[in-house]
């Protein structure tokens, strides 16, 4: 991770932008020395963060394992998994 200083990152800063976007690795700034905070693209933020939607991940999941003729919504591959019957009780 290349670190840069903080006066050195403002004045770079629309360049620094355009290169963690692009999809290289993210910015370290520093402040006197010492590590003050990182700059990442969005993308690398949520999925860092664990923010990204589980129907996100699951059309991701579809689009890379199932085959294209069978990647629609209406093909579940958990359909035969799911318990058909009432609900069970449940209580704290």
């Amino acid at each position: 991770m290349q670190t840069l200083p903080f006066s050195e990152a403002r004045a770079q800063l629309a360049q620094a932008l355009r290169s963690v976007e692009a999809g290289n690795e993210p910015f370290s700034i520093s402040r006197r020395g010492q590590v003050a905070g990182v700059l990442m693209s969005f993308d690398q933020y949520q999925r860092l963060s664990g923010q990204t939607a589980f129907a996100d991940k699951l059309h991701t999941w579809r689009a890379q394992y199932l085959p294209a003729d069978k990647a629609s919504a209406d093909d579940d591959p958990f359909a035969n998994l799911r318990q058909r019957d009432a609900a069970r009780e449940f209580s704290w």
